[in-house]
């Protein structure tokens, strides 16, 4: 994350490399420099805020530098798959949104090209209205997990008002708006405060989030007023004497806008949306907290369900509170969120580990193996996704009085646990051929393997200077899978291993 002084705030490639060239200094041989460790290293960069548009020039800076790895070094380049760009469609298609500039977006469906526009009409007109199932990586992650909260619990997405903070303006609000199956009440964002009891228009907000060249983003502003109903209204962020549709007058829109989900007085406009689901996609960190935590669940009375796409919206106390005090089922962000991550590590990372010197002709060229790799991840994600939040359901259900998100961060740390137990047992599993790349083959996309082959990717993956990352995939996925299959009777699954590590670990491919 870079935020330069606002003196600075032109000079963010200035400040970032900073950063980056030092880390560099440190990693890479050097006369000047002493090196106490002895072994290769390799370092992972990625984006955020104020980050995102220089992740290309760190890469190709750490090649001009002799980094071989320089490919892997950042994710999130328009040389790789950016994970919030490609998405599903209902019919099992694959579509991506591409920025073009002055030239509009590009609407690509399986590898080809439908539009290049700047009327998001006509992309409308090709995936607009329900045909999209998925959009982004992230979103992926959390949209999974709330269908898969909201699906055992009862509920239909379709029937479940969404509030929302972030927007058109950003990758996950943008693509939480292109797939969310109910209606969108609110959206808060940097542009306005978009409300509407009766469902913003979904025609209106997804030409919207389909616009991927302006440049800063559209945002809730550019929501057409004379699409909202008759209780509806847009407060623009810096709009001031304002007055709403039942005579209230708005002095002053940044305050409104600061204050509106935690302030109760909002509450006849919020009941009448009936809103059951909130997803912040964007927000201040710890925007609820312990101090205003009650006024917004005395705001929102009807939630029963937040699953949190934005990184560190509520903080702990608030939770809590939200667990302790309301039938609220709230899936944290380090559940929720992490799609966007998994992909790089697959699309970017593995991939041109496994490609290494022929990654721009075997995948940036090969149009039938990137969008493969692309539908390959996605489903993916939405597997994990799934996965971990039935486990956590499970583990709740079972005893309701330790909260999800408590159970979001005892869980990890019985993972992390486990993963010292796969390390301790790692020569038991390079021992044994098929269990070694039944781990490979769990987590390679499933294109990787059809290219390049069982012999090949283990002979890549044993090379000396790859052992390292090798060994970290091996226990970080045998840890996992080992969670969400046994995740119930942990503490037995857990001693097991410890009696019988090859038989045990061998029993989750079976």
């Amino acid at each position: 994350m870079v935020v330069p002084h606002i003196t600075y705030a032109a000079c963010g490639m200035d400040a970032l490399y900073d950063y980056t060239e030092g880390i560099m200094d440190l990693m890479l041989a050097d006369p000047a420099i002493k090196d106490y460790y002895g072994k290769p290293e390799m370092i992972f960069f990625g984006p955020d805020e104020g980050t995102a548009p220089f992740m290309d020039a760190v890469a190709l800076r750490a090649k001009e530098r002799g980094y071989a790895y320089w490919r892997t070094i950042t994710t999130g380049k328009s040389f790789g798959i950016p994970h919030d760009t490609y998405g599903c469609l209902t019919n099992g298609g694959h579509f991506g949104l591409i920025p073009f500039g002055e030239s509009g977006t590009e609407l690509q469906i399986n590898g080809k090209r439908l539009a290049l526009t700047t009327d998001m009409e006509e992309i409308y007109n090709h995936i607009g209205g329900w045909r999209v199932e998925i959009s982004g990586m992230t979103t992926t992650s959390v949209m999974a997990t709330f269908r898969t909260l909201t699906q055992y619990y009862g509920e239909k997405e379709e029937n479940l008002n969404l509030l929302m903070t972030g927007g058109p303006d950003g990758d996950l609000g943008s693509n939480e708006i292109q797939c969310y199956k109910g209606k969108i009440c609110l959206i808060i964002d940097g542009g306005s405060i978009l409300f509407d009891p009766d469902g913003l228009d979904k025609k209106e907000l997804m030409k919207i989030a389909f616009m991927r060249h302006t440049s800063p983003r559209a945002n809730s502003l550019a929501f057409p007023a004379d699409k909202l109903g008759p209780k509806g209204f847009q407060v623009p962020l810096n709009g001031k004497n304002i007055t709403l549709p039942d005579g209230t007058w708005i002095e002053d829109g940044a305050m409104f806008h600061r204050n509106f989900i935690t302030d109760t007085a909002n509450r006849k406009y919020i009941e009448q949306a009936d809103s059951k689901a909130f997803i912040p996609c964007g927000g201040f960190k710890d925007a609820i907290n312990r101090d205003n935590v009650k006024d917004f669940t005395g705001l929102f009375k009807e939630l029963h369900f937040i699953v949190e796409g934005a990184n560190v919206f509520f903080d702990d106390a608030s939770r809590r509170y939200i667990a302790a005090s309301t039938p609220i089922k709230q899936i944290k962000d380090s559940s929720a969120n992490k799609g966007g991550v998994f992909s790089s590590a697959i699309a970017e990372v593995l991939t041109a580990f496994l490609f290494e010197d022929d990654y721009e002709k075997r995948l940036l060229e090969d149009g039938s193996t990137r969008w493969a790799l692309i539908g390959d991840i996605i489903s993916l994600v939405n597997k994990i996704a799934c996965v971990e939040t039935q486990m956590l359901i499970n583990i709740h259900e079972a005893d309701p009085k330790v909260p999800m998100f408590v159970l979001s961060e005892t869980t990890s740390e019985q993972i992390f646990a486990f993963q010292e137990i796969v390390e301790k047992n790692m020569d038991t599993v390079l021992g044994d051929k098929d269990l070694l790349w039944h781990v490979m083959e769990s987590y390679i996309s499933k294109v990787l393997v059809e290219k390049l082959g069982r012999s090949a990717i283990l002979n890549i993956m044993n090379a000396d200077k790859l052992i390292p990352y090798r060994n970290a995939i091996i226990s970080k996925k045998l840890a996992s899978l080992s969670f969400y299959k046994n995740g119930l009777d942990w503490e037995s699954f857990s001693e097991e291993a410890l009696v019988d590590f090859q038989g045990t670990m061998t029993s989750l491919f079976s």
